[in-house]
């Protein structure tokens, strides 16, 4: 890192942003949900994450280094947790209530509370 001039800054590539998802996930999912479900969940991400840290790159260009690589605490963040709870409804799975709750990790009750908060946020 230069203290005076530039830094280098690039943006990682879209396949780390997709390791990082994928390990985040599988390790999550811990068997129980299936890999090809997983699969398509882990791209949908990666693209959507990819594309907002680009966007905030031009959006904020002080701040490119906090967008080039991903944070993968973001998917802890309530928009990507119902995001990910709107793609496994969408998939039309029977179990996407038992496979949002192990990748969330929420019990039967945090489960309907937060169903209730993405109904409220939604409805705002």
């Amino acid at each position: 890192m230069k203290i005076f001039g530039k830094v280098e800054t690039n943006i990682d590539s879209k396949k780390e942003f997709f390791l990082k998802i994928e390990k985040k996930l599988l390790e999550s999912a811990d068997g129980k949900v299936p890999d090809q479900t997983l699969q398509e969940l882990c791209e949908h991400l990666t693209e959507e994450l990819y594309d907002s840290y680009k966007h905030f790159r031009k959006k904020y260009p002080k701040s490119k280094l906090k967008y080039s690589k991903l944070r993968i605490e973001d998917l802890d963040n309530p928009y990507y947790q119902y995001r990910i709870y709107d793609f496994l409804r969408d998939k039309n799975d029977l179990y996407f209530v038992t496979y949002t709750r192990q990748l969330l990790n929420l019990s039967k009750k945090d489960f309907n509370e937060f169903r209730k908060r993405k109904n409220q946020f939604e409805n705002m």
